[in-house]
């Protein structure tokens, strides 16, 4: 059976996010867009948890869903935020947890509550290292699966510029045994992470980490796992076991972080800055100070060997961004919506028109002719950098 999971959201309880955040918008947008299975995203904070527990039915072991939409199915997920001292620095990193049962969700908020207060932020911070809290997870329980979050970026990722980390086992010691996956991220792609013979045998995902139910956020990067049941054990099971089909994934200079600069908000005359890593820039020419490094950056200052030629991922963009570029307006513009929603109906989701499904009847030829230019890959952006998305540039 072949499943579209989005592994890492956040709820309106995380700094950054839109408050209008619910759950049964989050459920009915999943479903539209063709989503099989999302993460609750923040489920250690109190509010979010009690609104899940009030929500949420368990469809098979693990898995849950809401009786009024059905068809998308959650697991129950949260990210957090690591910070201790390592070598005279402060470091900080991003973890994806996916978490069995609401039972173990009430454990962790007694352990993790010892090191940080979870009603913060939905993405809590955790004063403890990255080692003796995978150790201790494992103890509270097994089952929980443990995955470093876009694994690259500059500011939290395990391998990003800030918490400069030389290899997972520099970051994480001995509990590197007990990770089994890494999630690239909008700025990395398959092709690079494998770049690092570190991470041969390690399985890649995708997710969106979408900060709203927006179409054009959810589900903008997600995975396509194998598995015969849905329940948790299957689910993880196919994470462990590299049974991943493909990931759809955004181009890497479409992301935030691709290639070192300072956004233009950083700069009074707002000058927006970006160079390509290969100029081996540190300090912004215009402001003096140090430069983000971007994602491709550490690749470079990481890789040990030529990635292996690896086809199991497609790129994609958000099909919603694609309309608002095209036919002008934004992603928020109610008739691209209605268009978006009635092009997504026609072909039983989103996913299945990048895959080639063309029922396009009634569209524009400028909105057909750009679908297949996505498809083909004929396009680029100018890179993104420094929190800044990269701007997309059709070749037609």
């Amino acid at each position: 059976m072949k499943i579209i999971c989005d592994l890492h959201i956040h709820s309106k309880y995380s700094g950054g996010t839109s408050s209008r955040i619910e759950l049964n918008t989050l459920n009915q947008n999943s479903t539209i867009k063709g989503i099989d299975l999302i993460g609750t995203g923040d489920c250690l904070h109190p509010l979010w948890l009690k609104e899940l527990k009030e929500n949420l039915q368990e469809f098979s072991k693990g898995i849950y869903y809401i009786p009024k939409c059905p068809k998308t199915k959650f697991i129950l997920q949260t990210e957090i935020e690591l910070i201790w001292r390592y070598k005279h620095k402060i470091r900080k990193i991003h973890l994806i947890l996916l978490i069995p049962n609401f039972e173990t969700v009430i454990k962790l908020n007694d352990f993790c509550s010892k090191y940080g207060k979870l009603d913060l932020d939905g993405r809590p911070k955790l004063f403890i290292n990255a080692e003796d809290f995978i150790f201790k997870l494992k103890q509270i329980d097994f089952f929980i699966e443990i995955i470093p979050a876009h694994i690259f970026s500059p500011f939290f990722g395990v391998l990003g510029s800030k918490p400069n980390f030389k290899s997972l086992k520099d970051a994480l010691g001995n509990s590197l045994y007990y990770i089994n996956a890494v999630e690239s991220g909008l700025s990395a792609d398959p092709n690079m992470i494998r770049c690092l013979s570190e991470l041969n045998d390690i399985t890649i995902i995708s997710n969106s980490d979408a900060h709203s139910t927006n179409f054009h956020r959810i589900g903008r990067e997600t995975t396509v796992i194998n598995i015969q049941k849905i329940n948790y054990n299957s689910i993880i099971n196919a994470i462990q076991k590299n049974h991943i089909l493909k990931t759809y994934e955004f181009k890497p200079s479409g992301g935030k972080y691709y290639y070192d600069g300072h956004r233009s908000g950083r700069h009074f005359d707002g000058v927006d800055y970006y160079c390509s890593p290969k100029r081996n820039v540190n300090k912004c020419p215009y402001c003096g100070k140090p430069i983000t490094k971007g994602v491709l950056s550490r690749v470079y200052e990481l890789s040990n060997q030529d990635p292996p030629d690896n086809h199991r991922y497609q790129y994609i963009i958000p099909l919603l961004h694609l309309i608002s570029v095209i036919l002008g307006g934004t992603e928020y513009s109610p008739e691209n919506i209605s268009l978006y929603k009635t092009l997504v109906k026609n072909n039983e989701g989103e996913y299945k028109i990048w895959d080639g499904s063309s029922n396009l009847n009634g569209i524009s030829d400028r909105l057909i002719d750009a679908i297949e230019i996505i498809r083909r890959g004929d396009y680029y952006f100018l890179p993104g950098h420094d929190g800044v998305y990269g701007e997309l540039k059709l070749e037609v």
